[in-house]
């Protein structure tokens, strides 16, 4: 049989079911997992077992930036501290991350870091912690 003696008339009608299919597990593939998303990262931010908190303080021309972590309850995670520096000079990033345990009532400083704060800087600091209870975020400035 030659390639031109090929009729593709019949497979291609499945294949249109088929892509139809895909499409529709696709779809429904992409709906079941913004559901889970927001399953899971509704309660964060609503919970408050454990929360973060950042702190920053002027010494002279700097800015001692603190990562805090408050629990009433035991909880154990990850943190990600991202601090963004702009002024004339240029930008910078910096990151500090690591891993924490807390016991119930506890306070923990997760992360310190002095940042030129002179005339013209702009800082902005997120941070992040990750736990088996939830996720919580905190922001600088609020």
């Amino acid at each position: 049989m030659s390639a031109s003696s090929f009729n593709a008339a019949e497979p291609a009608m499945y294949a249109g079911n088929n892509v139809g299919r895909s499409t529709s597990i696709l779809l429904l593939k992409s709906f079941l997992s913004a559901a889970l998303l927001f399953a899971f990262a509704a309660p964060a931010s609503s919970q408050a077992e454990f929360e973060c908190l950042i702190k920053a303080d002027r010494k002279d021309e700097f800015l001692m930036v603190r990562a805090i972590a408050k629990s009433v309850v035991t909880v154990s995670g990850t943190y990600r501290l991202v601090l963004f520096k702009h002024s004339a000079a240029g930008s910078s990033q910096s990151i500090q991350q690591g891993s924490f345990a807390l016991k119930p009532g506890a306070e923990n400083l997760l992360a310190t870091t002095m940042v030129d704060s002179g005339n013209g800087v702009e800082l902005n600091a997120r941070l992040l912690i990750e736990t088996d209870r939830g996720i919580s975020q905190c922001r600088l400035p609020e």
